[in-house]
């Protein structure tokens, strides 16, 4: 069961993650923020990796880099546009539909198919992720399911979900092809290279518009990208890269040590309890309102964990 626990840390640093990241994106560019956490990152993996030593590389490595950077581009993307423009407490819980997604996606890719209990768990956190989107002027049951479809964040969350559910299939190939540190340096330090170009890209054209900004803020960190040049964004915000950079190389290793203790779906359903303090930070400190409503939802998710840690 030591992969529960792995699972558990992973969760609370990933709550961490997406809370900073929230905060951030109000003052910080979407690009600078993901090339220097994800750099950052990749360097406090990369040197861990070369005090316990460079593991034996898979034929298969490369492409499973490839693949899971391709793809949480995409998905790192979604987020950073999603969260300024919508409550964490409505948007983040979307995510809770990867180990749906990962039920299908991992039997076609790894072969590994969840027990009923687990299936029945997964079901349960889906569940949860509805009665977070139930409000009072709801006269019918697909109606939490239209709240979803009108709110662009939750689409866009939505779709990450879907995303996740093939990217961390190729994480795990990542690891079986190096091992929980030194393949996700490789993929960090990729991601970081990738959103630094991809920043230069839109400077050069002018482009820093980010989704949920207003006029003001897009001046402004227009006018900051273009006075202290390339560099000088991402040393002014070196501090907050770093504290990012420290909960995401948490997340990263023990995700990917219970990568290794147990089959895709379950790891992922207990790291998705993180949604429960998402929504607590939500709702009682952000005052995003509808408390008891999306705490219940939550707690549908706690139930569905531990379904799924008895069928471990």
């Amino acid at each position: 069961m030591l992969w529960i626990l792995f699972s558990a840390l992973g969760s609370a640093a990933n709550a961490g993650y997406f809370i900073a990241v929230k905060r951030l994106l109000a003052t910080t560019d979407r690009n600078v923020l993901a090339a220097g956490s994800f750099f950052i990152t990749g360097i406090f993996l990369l040197l861990l990796a070369l005090v316990r030593g460079i593991p034996p590389l898979g034929n298969e490595l490369v492409i499973a880099v490839i693949g899971t950077s391709v793809l949480n581009i995409i998905a790192t993307t979604l987020v950073y546009r999603a969260l300024p423009a919508t409550d964490i407490s409505l948007a983040v819980p979307m995510i809770s539909f990867t180990p749906v997604f990962l039920i299908v996606s991992s039997f076609l890719i790894l072969g590994e198919i969840p027990t009923l209990l687990g299936i029945a768990g997964i079901c349960v956190i889906v569940t949860g992720s509805y009665l977070l989107n139930l409000s009072q002027t709801h006269t019918s049951l697909a109606d939490p399911f239209r709240a979803i479809l009108r709110n662009r964040g939750s689409i866009s969350m939505l779709a990450v979900a879907f995303i996740y559910s093939i990217s961390l299939n190729f994480d795990k190939m990542v690891v079986l092809n190096s091992d929980p540190v030194f393949g996700s340096a490789l993929v960090c330090l990729v991601l970081g290279l990738s959103f630094f170009i991809i920043r230069q890209v839109s400077v050069m054209h002018r482009d820093t518009g980010q989704a949920g900004f207003t006029d003001t803020v897009h001046q402004r960190l227009a006018a900051q990208a273009k006075r202290k040049g390339i560099m000088g964004p991402y040393i002014a915000g070196a501090p907050a890269f770093t504290g990012i950079g420290i909960m995401l190389t948490i997340e990263m290793i023990t995700i990917n040590y219970a990568f290794t203790l147990q089959i895709v779906p379950y790891v992922i359903a207990i790291k998705r309890m993180s949604i429960i303090l998402m929504v607590f930070y939500g709702t009682i400190i952000a005052h995003e309102g509808e408390v008891i409503r999306r705490l219940a939802g939550a707690g549908f998710m706690v139930a569905g964990a531990i379904l799924i840690i008895l069928s471990g």
